[in-house]
């Protein structure tokens, strides 16, 4: 179970189970590990209003001085797959902040965050400016719901943006297309070999958009091979709640094979959830439409999906029905 390192800075709601803590800029600044080689990684995505969408990150594997930076980018038409560019660097070539959220490689600034806005309007606004390959992307997230962490002692997780807007324009295949929808950012850091062999063996991992309700959720396989469930149901604007996981149902069905491993295609969460102040209700499925097959550290597989959602969640005394087009991902270390 992740160890609570303290009490949620929110007032909305009593915080239950893995209760998530408010955050500073100095959170998705860069951590970096003096004793193990670990990786950390800053990851954004979007779904678009055209039909597009991507992932952009920059995942660093490294000790003290020592290590490597890959970037990259991934763009999705309906789902599919267009394209994909990453690349390696020597960690020389990789300059940040331990203050604030801050990136640039061979001295050009790929992640910026806007500290004037968030000064004046506590908003937090990034920039994202990257080229890789034959991609690049050109895009501002600005945020609509309040950012969260949560850290323990094997590991930690941030998350500034559950929900933010996105827009700006994405290149590829000789082609700049306007873009403009809906987007999340998160920064995992302290991941180390001790981490897999002591903690956690995988996830899934995604979250549900609706008009005021966002839920980031987690199913978490731990090394005992028992399934940990997460939540985090943010209000736009205001505050989110942590969900009991003991009132979290997560189940896989429809299962495939792909690339040789038998992979579900369809997922239902469910919370009932009024072991606090404030009540939460959910049913959510969430229907694979295309799966993209890819590997971490050549042998690991990982899957993101793109999953059509339908469902509904309740906050207290408001309900809102759910549909729509959501990313989501799943890990396993074997």
């Amino acid at each position: 179970m992740l160890k609570n390192r303290g009490r949620s800075n929110v007032a909305e709601g009593k915080q239950r189970g893995l209760a998530p803590r408010g955050i500073t800029p100095a959170d998705d600044a860069f951590h970096g590990s003096k004793r193990h080689i670990a990786a950390e990684w800053w990851y954004f995505d979007a779904v678009f209003d055209n039909g597009y969408s991507t992932h952009v990150g920059v995942k660093t594997f490294s000790r003290r001085k020592l290590g490597l930076v890959s970037p990259m980018i991934e763009v999705y038409r309906e789902g599919h797959l267009e394209v994909k560019s990453s690349s390696f660097y020597p960690f020389s070539r990789f300059k940040t902040s331990r203050e604030k959220p801050f990136v640039m490689l061979n001295d050009k600034p790929f992640i910026v965050f806007d500290e004037e806005i968030f000064k004046n309007k506590r908003e937090w606004v990034y920039k994202v400016f990257m080229e890789v390959g034959e991609c690049m992307v050109d895009l501002n997230f600005s945020s609509l719901s309040q950012g969260w962490k949560i850290e323990t002692d094997e590991e930690s997780w941030t998350v500034p943006l559950p929900k933010s807007s996105v827009e700006g324009v994405i290149g590829f295949n000789g082609k700049k297309l306007e873009v403009k929808g809906v987007g999340y950012h998160d920064h995992n850091w302290n991941y180390t070999l001790l981490t897999v062999m002591n903690y956690g063996r995988g996830w899934y991992w995604g979250r549900v958009n609706g008009r005021r309700f966002t839920i980031v959720w987690a199913n978490i396989l731990r090394k005992n091979r028992v399934w940990e469930p997460l939540a985090v149901v943010n209000m736009e604007g205001n505050g989110f709640i942590s969900i009991n996981p003991k009132c979290i149902s997560f189940e896989t069905n429809g299962f495939v094979y792909n690339h040789g491993r038998k992979t579900p295609a369809h997922f239902r969460l469910k919370i009932d959830d009024d072991t606090g102040e404030i009540p939460v209700d959910a049913d959510i499925m969430m229907d694979a439409q295309t799966v993209h097959y890819d590997s971490v550290a050549v042998l690991l597989p990982y899957f993101r999906y793109h999953v059509k959602i339908r469902g509904f969640i309740s906050v207290g005394s408001e309900k809102e029905n759910l549909n729509g087009m959501q990313i989501m991902e799943s890990l396993s270390f074997g």
